[in-house]
């Protein structure tokens, strides 16, 4: 390998190992670690074929060690390309903004924010028919909790004159559900034995649409369902605490574990202010989440705030084991009117650990 090669790939492995410890280990939420990607329908396909090794007898081999290359100074100095270093430079800014709130109370910069839909379901049209046509299938939400039925439906630009359906083990090929509809939507029952993820299984037939002839297609989609293993049942009343506002929030989990909830912080007019998270230890029964607001992520004066877009998870506790999920009984958690000016005007101050990363996104860009 040539030895000017050698240093940008060790370079390359040190920031993708970075990265992943920066935007997957923190409680900071980010729209890479929080955005469904086990929601994107799933085109079917056959099993592969299996795979066969042959054995090799083995053979001794004479290894000859060479002595170590000098290499010079000069040659481990080697320019990183450039495009690598402008997306360097804008993961250290990135990160920087981030640091000037806490990790528990991060502000919502638009109305497109991934934070505001936290269970979308995320629709993929597939071609159909030879591909001169499209189709979908469209539900309501990605995640859904029993006894909740799932409606679906499905989209084309071809009209949908019946479809039947299967609810399918994704592990097991087991199939759990079944029906039929002569439009193009159904409704589906859950099952209380039902995996934590399935897979839908439509077989739609297309109608005729002008020159187009019809005929029938599969389409395939993945989503959640479970009973929920924890939930928001209350809060008690918002107080200020130096340079927050603290809410207790009650939940009632029906198993012990690590549990993160995170909610979305409104005004009374609607608009988005910030998403809250915060991670706590919880036994079965009665329990209670912190979540708090940091005065920096709000404006001066008094305000009406409420808490929507619940979202709790029981977090997986050992390698192999699922993340599970809990519900809110109450959608919107109103908090009435605080008093942002009764909170300390202290600035947020990041942690050695915080300070100590972005200096070493710095000094990978060549800002340090």
């Amino acid at each position: 390998m040539d030895r000017k090669v050698l240093p940008v790939l060790i370079c390359a492995c040190v920031l993708a190992g970075f990265i992943t410890v920066v935007y997957w280990t923190d409680d900071a939420p980010s729209a890479a670690k929080d955005k469904p990607v086990d929601n994107v329908p799933t085109a079917a396909s056959s099993q592969s074929e299996p795979l066969f090794v042959a054995a090799v007898p083995k053979k001794t081999v004479e290894q000859r060690v060479e002595p170590p290359i000098a290499v010079s100074e000069e040659e481990m100095r080697v320019d990183m390309p450039q495009a690598i270093t402008a997306q360097l430079s804008q993961i250290a800014h990135t990160f920087e903004q981030e640091l000037y709130y806490p990790s528990y109370s991060q502000p919502i910069a638009d109305a497109s924010s991934p934070y505001l839909t936290p269970n979308a379901f995320s629709e993929v049209e597939m071609p159909i028919l030879g591909g001169n046509h499209s189709a979908s299938i469209v539900l309501d939400q990605y995640r859904f909790f029993y006894p909740d039925a799932v409606p679906f439906k499905v989209r084309s630009s071809l009209p949908v004159q019946s479809l039947r359906y299967e609810v399918i083990n994704i592990d097991s090929k087991e199939v759990l559900a079944t029906g039929e509809s002569d439009s193009n939507q159904a409704q589906i029952k859950g099952e209380t034995d039902w995996p934590q993820q399935v897979r839908l299984k439509v077989t739609a037939l297309f109608s005729n649409k002008g020159s187009s002839s019809g005929g029938e297609e599969i389409l395939t989609t993945d989503f959640g369902y479970q009973n929920p293993v924890a939930k928001v049942v209350g809060h008690q009343p918002a107080y200020a605490d130096g340079t927050d506002w603290v809410i207790p929030v009650d939940i009632d989990a029906t198993e012990k574990g690590v549990y993160r909830l995170r909610a979305n912080l409104f005004k009374e007019d609607g608009s988005p202010v910030a998403v809250l998270t915060q991670k706590t230890r919880l036994g079965e029964g009665d329990g209670e989440i912190i979540l708090k607001v940091h005065k920096s992520v709000l404006n001066s004066g008094k305000e009406t705030y409420q808490l929507k877009n619940i979202q709790l998870e029981r977090m997986s506790g050992r390698p192999g084991e699922e993340a599970s999920y809990g519900m809110s009984d109450i959608p919107v958690l109103d908090l009435g009117e605080l008093n942002n000016d009764a909170l300390s005007s202290d600035p947020y101050q990041p942690s050695e650990q915080e300070r100590q990363k972005l200096e070493f996104l710095k000094q990978l860009a060549g800002e340090a």
